[in-house]
């Protein structure tokens, strides 16, 4: 296979596209399908000479070994012979050791005149574990099929804003002619900066499947221009369609800042309960998430039974609304939770009706298009993320485990992970779950505890506890990690957010509590010894829902409230 190009060059991509080749007019038609049906003959020719060296080349090597083993075995053949015969000598010449006893402990006579060969007739062939001959008939394959740039299309949060000093992910997304995707890999990816000494540890990783993972890490602020080129293995690429891309980096969120008293003059979306129609406001939201560039913001309005999406470039306006109460297709009981993924798919959990829901976004028109339901034995659904591998993690909360299924692949399920208990990788009813940039995950559940898995499922380890103290909650209802590898969490029992390292949960930053006429009403809970008291804050009263964008915005959900908002 040819080596995976690993760094950024400076020089750009030809202007001229491939698929500009497979164009015409009426007038043009008869010359353009001559010109490609000649082209066909010509590749006709050269693949069928290819495959033939190909297998020759192999056959040869065969013949290679061959050779090499039979003359082997005249070797051994001839070195027994000639050891036997020389032994035959010894012995009529009286010259050769008698046999020992077979058994000293027993017999220790020796005969004299019994003697053992030095050698036996054993010469046998072994084709050992590498055998390849169950393979021969998936040696090689002939692709009628090859990625056009025009038809390909980059994806990642990286598009929107990058952090100086954060590694910032990008997908390339390979497609042939027709805009299908790719399966597999092979081809060559080009990635210029239009000032490469901004940029460092640049890599391109071929995942073998259609896709390309470009990664680096911003070394200054500022707004810089990406070209991504790609092209069949051994040709010249051209540039990615919608290149060059803008990127935009600054410096790292100050999370001190998050919370702060000019946090309620911030714009908002709701505010008024079970309101109808197109442009209603939400009645208790208890779902949000991001699209894939930060710009669409996906809201579970789970007391109106539907999904709400606003444009958060657009001063949060609102774009469309999607759904109603129902059994049926498109139609929810108490939707909970909702994540999307690169590929612009929606997932929404069904809470009531136990199932999950998939659905198609388009950002051009703002549009929701039903593709399918997941079931597979659900029981109240709520926590659902996608995963950059086309994977989707649900907790199945009434079942205390979280299921795995690749959407690539039918939505199969991939695993089931934990059950129910208190013990390492086992769950009291999970509620949420979050994905760290290195793949590996992090699910909460009834028990304030935050258990961390890696991208196999395997359980790595966990913390929090109930309580008040910074790292300690009450309900830890939902989770959201940014590109900082930072972990917000909804701590509802609490009426605050908390930030904490999604590595090893250290304290970062908090804030938010029930205003003060709520927490004078509601009955006081035990504080433990060496905790300190709530803070006051007008703000969120029951937050069920937080989402993070790369533009550094903060969307929390206002379930008592009925609104969301915006730090």
């Amino acid at each position: 296979p040819p080596p995976p190009p690993v760094r950024a060059i400076t020089a750009m991509a030809p202007p001229h596209r491939r698929i500009d080749a497979l164009y015409c007019t009426q007038e043009t038609a008869r010359e353009t399908v001559s010109r490609v049906i000649a082209e066909i003959g010509s590749r006709d020719y050269a693949a069928r000479q290819e495959v033939n060296d190909a297998i020759q080349a192999r056959i040869d090597a065969l013949k290679a070994r061959q050779h090499e083993l039979v003359g082997r075995i005249q070797d051994v053949a001839a070195q027994k012979q000639a050891a036997l015969q020389q032994q035959l000598d010894e012995i009529e010449a009286g010259n050769w050791p008698p046999a020992p006893a077979e058994d000293p402990d027993v017999d220790d006579a020796v005969d004299p005149n019994v003697f053992v060969l030095c050698a036996d007739a054993v010469i046998d062939f072994k084709i050992g574990e590498e055998d390849f001959l169950d393979k021969i008939p998936e040696l090689g394959a002939i692709v009628e099929a090859s990625t056009y740039a025009s038809r390909s299309y980059l994806r990642g949060s990286a598009l929107g804003t990058s952090k100086v000093g954060n590694l910032s992910t990008l997908w390339l997304y390979a497609c042939d002619k027709d805009g299908e995707r790719r399966t597999g890999g092979g081809d060559t990816v080009v990635t210029t900066f239009c000032q490469p000494e901004a940029f460092d540890r640049v890599e391109i990783e071929d995942t073998k499947d259609g896709r390309y993972k470009v990664q680096f890490v911003p070394l200054e602020e500022g707004d810089f221009t990406l070209g991504v080129s790609v092209g069949p293995c051994g040709e010249v690429g051209e540039e990615v369609r919608g290149g060059p891309f803008r990127l935009s980096v600054r410096a790292p969120t100050r999370y001190e800042r998050l919370g702060g008293e000019d946090a309620g003059a911030k714009p908002h979306i709701g505010g008024q309960p079970h309101a109808v129609g197109l442009d209603a406001p939400l009645s208790h939201p208890s779902g949000l998430e991001f699209d894939h560039t930060g710009r669409f913001l996906f809201v579970v309005d789970q007391g109106n039974h539907r999904l709400q999406v606003y444009d958060v470039a657009d001063g949060h306006r609102h774009v469309n609304t999607f759904g109603r109460k129902g059994l049926g297709v498109a139609e929810f009981d108490s939707p909970c939770d909702v994540t999307t993924d690169k590929e612009n798919r929606v997932i929404v959990s069904d809470l009531l009706n136990h199932r999950v829901q998939v659905f198609q976004f388009a950002p051009r028109t703002q549009i929701l298009h039903f593709v399918r339901t997941v079931e597979a034995g659900l029981q109240f659904p709520k926590g659902v993320c996608a995963t950059d591998r086309g994977h989707l993690l649900v907790c199945d909360a009434g079942n205390h485990r979280v299921l795995e299924f690749d959407m690539n692949e039918d939505f199969r399920l991939v695993r089931e992970i934990g059950g129910y208990g208190n013990g390492d990788g086992q769950f009291t009813m999970p509620l949420a779950i979050a994905l760290r940039r290195g793949g590996d995950f992090l699910v909460s559940d009834s028990t304030n505890r935050i258990s961390v898995f890696d991208g196999e499922g395997c359980f790595l380890r966990a913390f929090g506890d109930k309580g008040r103290r910074d790292g300690s909650f009450n309900y830890p209802l939902s989770m959201a990690v940014n590109d900082e590898d930072c972990l917000f969490i909804v701590d509802q029992g609490h009426s605050r957010i908390q930030v904490l390292r999604a590595s090893d949960g250290a304290f970062i930053h908090k804030w938010g509590t029930k205003k003060k006429k709520d927490a004078e009403d509601a009955p006081a809970e035990d504080a433990e010894e060496g905790e300190e008291k709530p803070l006051e804050d007008p703000g969120m009263a029951k937050p069920s829902a937080i989402a993070v964008n790369s533009h550094g915005l903060v969307m929390v959900a206002d379930y008592e409230r009925h609104m969301v908002w915006s730090f």
